[in-house]
């Protein structure tokens, strides 16, 4: 029993070190960043395919934190979003407020995800991403500090289902952009689970030889005030919904268009296929897996017109002009 007992201690006093040091790294990247984000710094733009490759400490991964089994209350609590008010502004979530999200289990390191293991959209971005625990905070999908850390913009995904309906959060004109249907990590034959929800220390911000595909299928929604984006989605759900008369020249309901956009291609080349006047609560489109996409989630951006620098939906620290998913 002493033996076995100064064995877990050892590995217990290892396992603490390793997670401080994971801890270390995004704290500093995110500290740098931010700042720069959130100042109107529109020259720092790096995407996944325009940076250089990094990585950091070979060590191996043993063991993974298990994620928690409820999440903390908010001190204080933000407000239910009510999507009233101007209905130019982006007001509430673009996907069902109940909608479970999936989670991973650190305890896991294939980075399965648990679907509908999580709670509802609305509850995980208000408990969990603003949270001081990276790996709670990030388990059902990227929060804003982490895609600043690793991308060099704020965001939030949500890992949900492909096939769940996107909704547009204010009025406007929507965009259907498709750069590839593809979806990289497959296309490369590349480990999908060093970036399923915290990313793991040996995560490259580059790790294909060539193109990423970027944002995949995304549908931008654009008014005189705001600018929205929900990426990684289905062509074929989203062109079904399209109404008739919407497709752009050269693009037609029913033509092969998921073959034709399968090619892997750069972040640069989207291609906009169709566009139509939306309101919000008008289903946009539906969630995929396409492009840089580690699991099927939707990635979701706001700007204002003008200007054009990225926003933080969430209400995490350290992002000005932030907290929309609750206004």
């Amino acid at each position: 029993m002493k033996e076995g007992s100064g064995h877990h201690k050892e590995i217990g006093l290892r396992l603490k070190t390793r997670r401080q040091d994971i801890l270390r790294l995004i704290a500093s990247a995110a500290s740098a960043l931010v700042v720069v984000a959130c100042s109107g710094g529109d020259s720092l733009q790096p995407t996944p395919e325009a940076t250089p490759s990094t990585t950091t400490s070979p060590a191996t991964r043993t063991t993974s934190p298990a994620r928690p089994a409820s999440p903390p209350a908010p001190s204080p609590p933000a407000p239910t979003p009510t999507t009233a008010g101007d209905p130019g502004e982006p007001r509430g979530l673009p996907i069902d407020a109940t909608q479970p999200v999936g989670l991973t289990d650190y305890r896991d390191e294939n980075r399965t995800l648990a679907w509908g293991a999580g709670p509802g959209a609305l509850a995980y971005s208000r408990d969990y991403q603003p949270g001081g625990d990276h790996f709670a905070g990030n388990a059902g999908g990227w929060n804003c500090r982490v895609h600043v850390a690793f991308e060099g913009h704020p965001a939030v995904d949500w890992y949900i289902p492909v096939g769940t309906p996107i909704r547009a959060t204010m009025n406007g004109t929507a965009t259907l952009f498709t750069i590839t249907t593809t979806n990289a990590f497959d296309y490369y034959d590349r480990p999908r689970a060093p970036y399923v929800g915290f990313p793991m220390p040996t995560a490259s911000v580059s790790p294909f030889p060539g193109p990423g595909g970027g944002k995949g299928v995304y549908i931008e929604v654009r008014n005189q005030e705001f600018v929205t984006e929900s990426a990684h989605l289905s062509l074929a759900p989203t062109m079904a919904i399209v109404p008739k008369g919407a497709f752009l020249p050269g693009f037609e309901s029913g033509a092969p268009l998921v073959e034709q956009f399968a090619p892997m291609r750069s972040y640069l080349d989207a291609t906009p296929i169709a566009s139509w006047t939306v309101a919000r609560g008008d289903v946009i489109g539906f969630s995929g897996d396409s492009g840089y996409s580690e699991a099927p989630h939707l990635h979701y951006t706001i700007r204002r017109t003008a200007g054009g620098s990225l926003l933080c939906p969430t209400a995490e620290d350290g992002f000005a002009d932030g907290g929309w998913l609750f206004r």
